[in-house]
Formats: structure tokens, sequence, C-alpha cells
């Protein structure tokens, strides 16, 4: 009798916790990228669980989501976007089908640039260009269309925070109080990020840094950097391209080249060692954005301070 009585009362006391009025469930959502999970841990806390569809080392350029993934993001209340080609399918396959679930473009309000291999306040330079085989003419690397790595600039991070945490609070209107007490701290902390970064990086204002895929832009472009990128359109340097970088990069005294772990390092180790240089991770999707573009800060700062050696400091 009494092994009957054990399973009546658990049920009886799960019924009065869900119709109690402190009882909340907790809110599901999805993210495209690791860094967006970063932001939405921080806004949501204890009552939001967010699942993430890239998962390290995978790269969002080439990625498709499996089958248990779509089913996965159905069960979620919102998806946040990021402006990947991935998610147009997503899109597509859920929008019409899943009625509970929102789906949210995150980066709602960046203004995006365009995707090149130079960036310098958003704009190519004249006389970084690289010769191009087959056209015979000057110009800098680039893909088609936007960039989509809006992530890499703590001003668009608070952008991203505000179009999340009014979006939870719109899903979860009890515990708006919560996201929006969130929000206001991790803009404070991204402020101080972005003080920090002025700081390290304003004296080299003008000045190139080498790195293999060119993810960058957003950041040189907030810095007033230039991202010189060893990847051409896509694809890895013909000879002629390699050779022309190679010799730009002797004449700017440049000794580390980055890479990002997601791609193969051939092309940045040819030119690495023509130069008498070395390849160094930079790694533009690490779920902790804010401590990665902090590392991302130091290791520019090396490389643009001439330095061969990271730990190598005055």
């Amino acid at each position: 009798m009494k092994r009957l009585l054990y399973p009546g009362i658990l049920f009886l006391f799960l019924l009065f916790a869900v119709a109690s009025p402190g009882f909340a469930a907790i809110m599901e959502v999805h993210v495209s990228i690791p860094p967006q999970k970063w932001l939405s841990d921080k806004l949501g806390g204890d009552k939001i669980i967010t699942h993430v569809l890239v998962t390290k080392g995978r790269d969002p350029h080439t990625y498709e989501p499996t089958p248990k993934q779509i089913s996965a993001l159905a069960g979620s209340s919102i998806y946040f976007t990021i402006g990947m080609e991935f998610e147009e399918q997503i899109v597509h396959k859920l929008a019409e089908t899943v009625a509970g679930l929102r789906f949210v473009d995150s980066t709602r309000g960046i203004t995006r640039i365009a995707m090149t291999g130079e960036e310098h306040h958003g704009e190519h330079q004249e006389g970084h260009g690289v010769e191009h085989e087959e056209q015979g003419v000057e110009e800098a690397h680039h893909h088609d269309g936007a960039d989509p790595h809006v992530w890499l600039s703590p001003l668009n991070l608070q952008l991203m925070a505000q179009v999340m945490a009014e979006e939870m609070a719109a899903a979860d209107p009890a515990n708006k109080a919560v996201y929006e007490q969130n929000l206001a701290q991790l803009h404070a902390e991204l402020d101080q990020l972005n003080n920090f970064i002025h700081k390290e990086l304003d004296p080299f204002k003008g000045s190139s840094f080498y790195i293999f895929h060119p993810s960058f832009g957003y950041f040189a472009k907030e810095y007033n950097l230039v991202q010189q990128a060893v990847e051409v359109g896509g694809k890895s340097p013909s000879p002629r391209q390699l050779s022309a970088l190679i010799e730009k990069a002797r004449k700017e005294g440049v000794k580390i080249i980055f890479v990002q772990p997601q791609f193969d390092t051939k092309s940045v180790e040819s030119v690495a060692r023509a130069i008498g240089g070395s390849v160094e991770p930079l790694d533009n999707l690490a779920e902790d954005v804010a401590g990665n573009l902090k590392i991302m800060t130091v290791k520019i700062k090396t490389a643009l301070s001439g330095k061969k050696e990271l730990g190598n400091k005055n």
C-alpha cells in the first residue's frame, strides 16, 4: 500500500508546483553559432536554455543542419538567426509548419559591410589590391555579398543583445525585468571591452594585420585597421596571388599571420615561411565572444608591434 502511495503524492506535488504562481517553465531558444549562445546565456540566465546549431570546429559557411537538429529546433520558442546562408533552408522548412516558433534576426539594426579581404573604414584602399590572374586588374580580395561576421564587434554585440532581450521579454513577459537587468549589465561589460580595445589598438590606426579568411571586417572597421586576407574569393590563392601577398607582407615587415581553426593552413604556412614569420590561431567562433575579443586584441597588437613571439611582452 505504501508503495502505491508515494507515486500518488509525487504526482500531486508536481501538479501543485505547475499550478502555483511561482512556477515558470524554462524557455528554450536556438541560435546558429556559439557567440550568439554567449549572448543568450548572459541575457537569459537560469530562465533560458540555449541550443546552438553550429558546434565547435564546424564551418558555418559549409554547415547543413541534421534532421535531429531541425526536430529539436521545432520545439523551441525562438530561433535567433544571424545571416548565415544555411538559415534560409531552416526558415523555409519550419516557418509555415511550426506555429509556436518565432524567427528573429538577431542582427536587426546592424549596418552590413561588404565581404572583403581588405577592410578599412568599410572601403577598399587604393594600392592594397592583389592582381587577379584572370582579369589582370588590381582589386581587393572579396566575396560576393555582405559580411556575416557581425559578432566580432562589441558595439554590434550590444545591438544584438538589445534585440534578443526584447524578444525574450515578449515571449516570456513574466521575466521581462530579469532580461532588462541582464541586458543593462551586459551593455556595461561590452562598453568596458570596447574601451579596452580602443586603448590597445588606437596607436596602430591604419595598420594591416594578416588573416587567412576575411572574417574580421567589422573589427577592422571599428578600430580603424586593415585586414589583409590570404584567402581570395573564398578560395586559396593562386601562385601569382600568393607571390604578390608575400611581397606585400615583406615590405610591411609582417611576422605573424592568423588563421581560423575551421580552415586549412597550407597557404598561410607558405606565406609565413617565405617571410620568416609564424602562424597563430585566431578563432572567430569562440563561444566566449567577449573573452575572445580580448585575446584577438592582444594578439593583433602583438602582430602590429612587430613581435614574432606572442608571449614576448614589454
